[in-house]
């Protein structure tokens, strides 16, 4: 039984891994637009802080699909599925048969359509190609702009700073950092210890609106009419999912390729699973729902009655190397609610909780030990009720 594979990430090798523990006799073909074998790719900060080389990164070389079962095809991804024929197209030319095929062809990074995006020395930052390209510009350029203050935007900036560059500016569209996992105080704790560790700048409150320059970009445009200088700059603006081969063939896509319950589309024996899909009207784009998903196609295609529900998403988070929690109801402005907060922005530290009547209902934690995080975010899991006296106790910083 034949299975191809679009796509190389987590998805994939979790795949073949769990496929590999069936007492079926699965013939697995995994094509991808990759030079290389599997690699992990939230370790690219890494390799960009001169922290970790590829080699580090990458966990499995191509004996290992070999042992697992798996034919790699390296730079030669999936461009055409013919669902009815049960054929695919390679870049190559090749024809290639199959019984189930799974796209685990991920997503490819987003940029701001504005003028002048195609000016020379603008990156993003999804692959290893990306890292190299991005540290030419060691020791040579000065001027880092990085459009996005997200998780990734900030994780790159950082990377940048440790590996010895001095001029780092993050630009956001949002008038604060994380505003999806912070409120605005824990926000300003976590800008001014960024600002002090890694000497960041920021400019809050900018949409894009043009990248101005000759061949090379020398200048970032906002909308206000204020600018910025630009050696460099970095878009850390999301990614979109690669749904082009599935819409040709048919194939149901919204913003992700539209799968069930068992992953499947709505073509028989075609399958998505990873940042590519799209399930019950959502696109996780993180790890932990790609495994999980691969794990449930894999007992699908082992014949089980195996279901997908759903991710419950992880509200813990590492940026930059400061620990950040956000959990429940953070930022409430309506209902009966009140809260307690505390911090300290000289050491990068702030709590808060917040209560319904005696019930906590949500918990920010910025830069607090591991095991107090933890409590938090069960707390708040359970509906713990509280008294007044328990609330300071959990907003406290413990030496």
């Amino acid at each position: 039984m034949k299975i191809a594979i679009a796509g190389n990430g987590i998805g994939c090798v979790t795949l073949v891994k769990e496929l590999n523990k069936s007492s079926k006799n699965f013939d697995i073909e995994i094509f991808t637009d990759e030079p290389r074998p599997f690699y992990w790719r939230p370790r690219l900060i890494e390799v960009l802080a001169n922290e970790a080389s590829i080699e580090e990164i990458t966990p499995y070389d191509e004996r290992w699909y070999e042992k697992h079962n798996a034919k790699l095809h390296l730079s030669d991804p999936v461009v055409k599925v013919y669902p009815t024929e049960k054929k695919l197209i390679l870049k190559s030319g090749k024809e290639i048969k199959y019984d189930f095929f799974v796209f685990a062809n991920g997503g490819k990074p987003f940029v701001l359509p504005v003028p002048g995006k195609d000016l020379g020395n603008v990156h993003t930052l999804r692959r290893y190609e990306d890292v190299l390209e991005i540290k030419k510009h060691y020791g040579v350029s000065k001027k880092f702009v990085i459009i996005c203050g997200g998780v990734l935007g900030i994780e790159a900036a950082a990377a940048l700073s440790h590996a010895g560059e001095k001029d780092i500016t993050i630009v956001e569209f949002f008038p604060y950092l994380l505003p999806r996992q912070l409120d605005k105080p824990g926000s300003m704790v976590l800008r001014t210890f960024l600002e002090r560790k890694y000497n960041l700048k920021f400019l809050l409150g900018k949409a894009t609106s043009e990248l101005k320059g000759n061949e090379n970009v020398k200048e970032v445009l906002f909308s206000d009419g204020k600018s910025v200088e630009a050696d460099v700059v970095i878009f850390s603006t999301g990614i979109r999912p690669r749904i082009s081969v599935a819409k040709e063939a048919g194939i149901n896509v919204e913003k992700g390729i539209v799968v069930d319950d068992t992953l499947q589309t709505n073509v028989e024996n075609i399958y998505a699973i990873g940042d590519v899909a799209q399930h019950r009207k959502r696109i996780y784009g993180i790890v932990p729902p790609a495994v999980e998903q691969a794990r449930v196609l894999a007992s699908v295609l082992n014949g089980e009655d195996k279901k997908y529900r759903g991710t419950i998403m992880s509200n813990t988070l590492k940026v930059a190397g400061i620990d950040l929690l956000s959990v429940g109801v953070i930022d409430p402005d309506v209902g009966n609610y009140s809260f307690a907060s505390n911090g300290n922005s000289n050491k990068g530290l702030y709590k808060k909780v917040v209560v319904e009547g005696n019930k906590m209902i949500g918990a920010i934690s910025v830069g607090a030990k591991k095991k107090d995080t933890l409590k938090l975010k069960k707390l708040v899991e359970l509906g713990s009720i509280l008294d007044s006296t328990k609330i300071l106790e959990y907003i406290d910083f413990k030496e």
